[in-house]
């Protein structure tokens, strides 16, 4: 400010020659001034308001995420006092169910990947050359890994919970239980493969069958 004014003192001459364009040009940059600091502090003030509308939608989605594992935890409780408060037969029948549906779920997979090793095969049979032979394979290996994970996630999503609820239940009835496999703790959690549901289906099915005879 202070360059300011002794730059109009020292020119104060040529100032007082011409006042009224002196003047447009000091409202022009004025104008100008005004106009740039009012952009930056509506930028500032714009970005204010998108940090905190965002912040908004984050407390929001986690309001959500909050009020979703609470309706949860209801079900998952509400799930396992029903199992508690099941006598031996009732028992019993929900776990055979329980294996009923991880069976169909075990040949439902295992013949989509029957399936898949076939087209293999025959895409194998027809390659000509070497590059066909390798993106046949790619593409084999692709769609393995692909069922494979649609398999794991559909375990984790329909079966897991149930079977680790029946599982730690039929144990506390069943005295000195011992499975027949090992890891089946560790296969409960997480199976992977076909010979992981069947170990986790015939261990099942096996306590179903002894609790009523224990219960007897």
């Amino acid at each position: 400010m202070e360059k300011l004014i002794e730059y109009i003192a020292k020119e104060w001459s040529v100032v007082s020659q011409a006042p009224f364009v002196f003047l447009i040009l000091a409202a022009i940059m004025f104008g100008l001034a005004y106009l740039a600091a009012k952009w930056r502090f509506t930028a500032v003030i714009d970005q204010i308001k998108a940090s905190n509308e965002a912040l908004k939608d984050r407390l929001h989605l986690k309001s959500e995420q909050a009020e979703s594992y609470k309706d949860r935890a209801l079900k998952y409780d509400d799930k396992v006092q029903q199992v508690v408060d099941s006598d031996a037969v009732a028992l019993k029948e929900r776990t055979l169910e329980v294996v009923k549906n991880l069976r169909e779920f075990i040949e439902r997979h295992r013949r989509e990947d029957d399936r898949v090793s076939a087209l293999e095969r025959s895409a194998m049979r027809s390659a000509q050359t070497e590059e066909d032979r390798n993106a046949a394979w790619e593409r084999n290996t692709n769609e393995t890994m692909r069922l494979s994970n649609e398999r794991n996630a559909e375990y984790d999503r329909r079966f897991r919970v149930d079977a680790l609820m029946l599982r730690d239940e039929l144990r506390s009835r069943i005295p000195n239980y011992e499975p027949l496999e090992r890891h089946h703790d560790m296969m409960y959690e997480h199976p992977t493969n076909y010979f992981g549901f069947n170990d986790v289906a015939s261990d099942l099915e096996r306590m179903a069958k002894m609790l009523t005879s224990v219960s007897n």
